[in-house]
């Protein structure tokens, strides 16, 4: 009789860890803390780059801080975009709740 070993030939040897492991997963984040995370990161290879005595590391510096600020920019903007269209969106509810004047 053949003996069957734990996790010998199946594709996924203890479904209950990666049960767990899918719960342990980070919930999606918010605009806000994507913002503070990256602002900390600018602040933090800014830094770096004024502490830097390498060109190569001054290079590495200055490539981090133009990608991670071109990405700041979008973020404030989408920001913004999301406050206007959040007035629009409450102006247009009380809109619909007054009552229509007729001429």
């Amino acid at each position: 009789m053949a003996r069957i070993e734990r996790g010998g030939s199946m594709p996924n040897p203890s479904p209950h860890k990666a049960r767990l492991a899918k719960k342990r997963r980070r919930k999606p984040g918010d605009l806000a803390a994507v913002t503070r995370v990256l602002w900390h990161a600018i602040v933090t290879a800014e830094d770096i780059l004024n502490e830097a005595d390498e060109a190569d590391m001054q290079l590495r510096c200055v490539h981090a801080l133009s990608q991670a600020a071109g990405q700041y920019a979008k973020l404030l903007e989408v920001g913004e975009y999301e406050s206007r269209i959040a007035a629009l969106e409450a102006e247009v509810r009380l809109a619909q709740q007054r009552p229509h004047r007729t001429p």
